[in-house]
């Protein structure tokens, strides 16, 4: 097996011994990182789980479309499957997700490395990324399509070949050369409403291709032939390859299979230049020229502005605990997604549900108000969720302050259950101005309730479970924790939360169900005081609980370094 890999190597001009050692590297650091962060082993089952039956349905579908489909349709099928793939693999970078995570060649420079054996052993290295194995079974229903074939294969393996090697190298020269962008706050800014309302937006999406479907002529699908269009990307070149050979024409194959080795020639070479550039020219080492400092004008504290909402009252460590979360919960990018992600989530839901038929929202029942609980339960389990490990490398500052642990937990929840209102409330105007009914203004009671009672239970969980975060990474994906932490916070925590809730709204939904106006604002208002008090009594006890485990806390939290 070694002479077959030593004579693969050699034929395309590449070192034997230089490439097993940088695969085993790579080998090594992977299962360094799984040792490290058992969390992400525990993330990539769950979605092996939970979305590769997803995928291998589609390959499957798509294994059937190349079979069964007529005339030129199974070649049109694999360029928009390559093409789809490849846009993937160039979008996804950009928005901070990491499809391949290989060695930083921009540290192995200074080693005796050729530029053949450095950019094949990246391209190498990516079969053992997660995310590449998501097109594996796309890869497999291409040559299971054609397998009563078995001539084609000779013009479809390369093609294949040569279609992932493009994805790769799109992917790591988009992420190279916008390595400087990713990190200005202005994009990062846009990435995050992007990645907000995409999150939020594939229902709409689904519906617009319904109706699109819907409307489209027959005879006008038949006569549709997106290869055309598609053959002179990249990827579409390769199944255009397929096309030319399935019809005899050979000669042609090989010339498009060129067209794609071309492309990705260019793609291989752009990439080795911009990292090159980037970490050898002089504009990487290069200072940045001082800029004169723009006059400051003076601004009210935010202190100052929370004291005067009405929160003078609360002790000053606990003020500035909650000032310190209003804060952070806009300026760590992460943060601020799950944020307006819960902002936008409701008016998306709305609009994707009542599309073509916005009349229909003055025609929702009164109990539709029992729904506001439900959104504010999920924003505020998003903000409140890992509160201690969020503090990130501040985490030891904080545990240093010479203040009541309770009084940090108050602050925090408050800023929390403020910040997790603010979807809510947008919501419940549209429910006020469609429905008008007076339940609307209950429902926000029991949501608030709701709210105080899911970070109640985040103050305690959090002292159990809790994992590093890291702020400052915005390319490496870290999950962090152990398998335990991850499962008690995908299946135990949602429970606990649940029954805790259950107080403050099953009154209030029993005096809706059973026709019992004055069971209503009582169930609300005695809902809204059980959670009240859970609030108060879940900051007195983690505050006790973490001066307890402040040592476990610290280092389920530790960063590595």
């Amino acid at each position: 097996m070694a002479g077959i890999a030593g004579g693969f190597f050699t034929f395309f001009g590449l070192d034997a011994g230089k490439q097993r050692a940088l695969l085993g590297l790579r080998l090594r650091l992977m299962r360094r990182q799984f040792q490290r962060e058992p969390g992400k082993m525990a993330g990539f089952l769950t979605f092996l789980i939970f979305f590769g039956p997803l995928v291998i349905v589609l390959a499957i579908v798509s294994a059937y479309a190349y079979q069964e489909l007529p005339g030129v349709w199974p070649a049109q099928v694999m360029g928009i499957v390559l093409c789809l793939l490849w846009l993937a693999w160039i979008i996804l970078p950009v928005f901070a997700f990491r499809t391949n995570e290989g060695l930083d060649l921009a540290r192995l420079l200074i080693f005796p490395l050729g530029r053949r054996d450095l950019v094949a052993s990246a391209l190498i290295g990516t079969l053992l990324d997660g995310p590449s194995y998501v097109t594996l079974p796309f890869f497999v229903a291409m040559i299971v399509g054609w397998i009563a074939t078995p001539a084609l294969l000779l013009i479809l393996l390369p093609a294949i070949v040569i279609a992932y090697c493009i994805m790769m190298a799109s992917g790591q020269l988009v992420l190279t050369t916008s390595t400087g962008l990713l990190r200005s706050r202005r994009f990062r800014d846009l990435t995050i409403v992007l990645l907000s309302l995409l999150g939020s937006s594939c229902y709409i999406v689904n519906r617009g291709i319904e109706a699109w479907l819907r409307a489209a002529d027959t005879s006008g699908l038949e006569g549709l032939e997106p290869l055309l269009y598609l053959r002179w990307l990249p990827p579409g070149a390769c199944a255009q390859a397929v096309a030319s050979a399935g019809t005899g024409a050979w000669g042609e194959a090989l010339l498009w299979l060129g067209y794609a080795g071309a492309w990705l020639a260019v793609l291989l070479w752009a990439w080795w230049k911009v990292l090159e550039r980037m970490t050898t020219g002089a504009s990487a080492w290069n200072l940045p020229l001082p800029e004169a400092k723009k006059p400051s004008r003076p601004r009210t504290r935010l202190s100052d502005r929370v004291a005067a909402l009405g929160f003078g009252w609360l002790p000053a460590p606990a003020r500035a605990s909650m000032v310190k979360e209003l804060k952070l919960i806009w300026r760590v990018p992460q943060r601020r997604i799950g944020l307006l992600q819960s902002i936008l989530a409701p008016f998306v839901l709305i609009f994707a549900v009542f599309f073509g038929d916005m009349s229909a929202l003055r025609r929702l029942p009164e109990w539709t108000a029992m729904g506001l609980p439900a959104i504010i339960l999920f924003a505020a389990w998003g903000l409140s969720s890992n509160m201690l490990g969020m503090e990130s490398r501040g985490l030891g500052t904080l545990i240093l302050t010479p203040a009541p642990r309770w009084q940090i937990f108050a602050g925090k929840g408050i800023a929390y259950g403020l910040v997790a209102l603010i979807p809510t409330t947008f919501y419940a105007a549209i429910l006020g101005y469609t429905a008008r009914s007076p339940l609307i203004i209950f429902g926000m009671i029991a949501a608030a309730g709701t709210a105080l009672t899911v970070i109640g239970v985040n103050m305690i969980a959090c002292i159990y479970i809790t994992f590093p975060f890291d702020e400052s990474v915005t390319t490496r994906q870290r999950s962090g924790g152990s398998c335990a932490t991850g499962l008690a916070q995908v299946i135990l925590l949602p429970i606990v939360m649940a029954i805790a809730g259950l107080p403050t709204t099953v009154p209030m939904a029993a005096g809706i169900w059973f026709n019992l106006p004055a069971l209503v604002p009582i169930g609300a208002f005695a809902g809204f005081t059980y959670a009240a008090i859970l609030f108060v009594w879940a900051t007195r006890y983690a505050g006790r609980l973490l001066t307890a485990r402040e040592p476990e806390v610290l280092m389920a939290a530790r960063l590595e370094r």
